[in-house]
């Protein structure tokens, strides 16, 4: 995928702010300011794009986010499945990677939804047998050839379009690693040691997506985080459930005297709901930390998702792609702000929305 001058300016949602428009990108190309696009034949003509490798670039000079001062991780989890907690990961690592934040996600959900939801591909074919298939699966390498040490750490690091987003991949041999720990001293913090701590001299932000069981390999996700991402659906079950999923976090803390903060965000938003909106009120009301933003129920997320890109790069302009762009910018100044009683406000090129 390239990018175009117009589609840069809709990806960062800068159409909105006079002065940043389409000519002032071409004017800053032409000082220097940010890489020079290349000739690239498209349906039988040459149009003028920039490369995926080139738009991090871009994005650190016109985009709304920062670059952190300290390297941040981030888990997302909760327990319930199907809250689109895969699809927040993926849009937000591919959004801080355009930026230029160098970002690793880490899999650790059984089921493999972040590294499908990031292309990665076992070079699998039609007309492999059933053995030839699983010995190329087998062939991944991921955590738990890293704790038996058949492998360093960046052995398991693979990227992806864009060169400042990497991840590690999930494979099945998760549910061993889950059991392995059991064995270990500090078995909690296995993975802080000897993961987000050695990533975090390669990387500005790390994101743990996490399967919607607890088990021990979340108890390590949650010890090594700074800010924990919980998604909440606008239904009526995981509203019932929220109570009982606080218990449970709030006594962990306790038990392990951690100080992550609990971010909230309102996901399968419906506005023509009476149920949906009246759910979203009261996330909003009552939840201290909760997002004033939301993701929405649509297609245009599964399309997305599909084609392995954040709704900003797929549609961009659109009221969801926008929506995500002001989440992740309310998100972001919340995690980098030293001052943790200033309000957020959105940044001038990005436009508020409402249910």
């Amino acid at each position: 995928m390239n990018y175009s001058a117009s589609k840069i300016c809709k990806i960062f949602s800068l159409s909105s702010k006079p002065e940043l428009t389409k000519k002032m990108l071409l004017n800053a190309e032409s000082q220097g300011v940010i890489p020079k696009q290349s000739l690239i034949a498209m349906n039988k003509r040459s149009q003028k794009l920039w490369s995926p490798e080139q738009v991090p670039l871009i994005g650190q000079t016109f985009g709304f986010l920062e670059k952190p001062k300290k390297p941040l991780v981030l888990t997302t989890f909760v327990t319930k499945g199907g809250v689109l907690k895969t699809s927040l990961t993926v849009n937000l690592a591919r959004i801080a990677a355009l930026h230029n934040i160098k970002t690793c996600v880490v899999g650790l959900d059984m089921q493999g939804d972040i590294t499908t939801g990031l292309g990665f591909d076992y070079n699998l074919n039609d007309d492999m047998s059933i053995k030839d298939a699983l010995t190329q699966i087998n062939q991944a390498q991921g955590l738990m050839d890293y704790y038996k040490k058949d492998c360093s750490l960046d052995d398991i690091i693979h990227p992806t379009d864009l060169p400042t987003l990497s991840f590690i991949p999930e494979t099945p041999e998760l549910v061993a690693l889950n059991q392995s720990l059991n064995n270990r001293n500090r078995r909690e913090f296995w993975l802080n040691e000897m993961v987000a701590e050695p990533l975090k001299e390669k990387f500005d932000l790390i994101l743990f997506d996490c399967s919607p069981n607890w088990n021990l390999l979340i108890t390590n996700a949650l010890t090594s985080c700074d800010t924990l991402l919980a998604p909440l659906e606008c239904k009526i079950n995981n509203f019932r459930n929220l109570k009982m999923f606080q218990s449970f976090l709030g006594s962990f803390k306790n038990e392990m005297q951690l100080k992550f903060n609990t971010y909230y965000i309102p996901t399968r938003y419906s506005g023509n709901r009476k149920l949906s909106k009246e759910i979203l009120n009261w996330y909003q009301t009552h939840l201290e930390n909760c997002s004033n933003y939301f993701i929405r129920e649509s297609l245009q997320g599964e399309e997305a998702s599909a084609l392995f890109l954040s709704l900003p790069e797929y549609t961009p302009l659109s009221p969801t792609a926008l929506e995500m762009n002001l989440l992740i910018d309310e998100l972001w100044q919340q995690l980098t702000q030293t001052n943790k009683d200033i309000n957020y406000k959105p940044k001038n090129n990005l436009r508020p929305l409402h249910p």
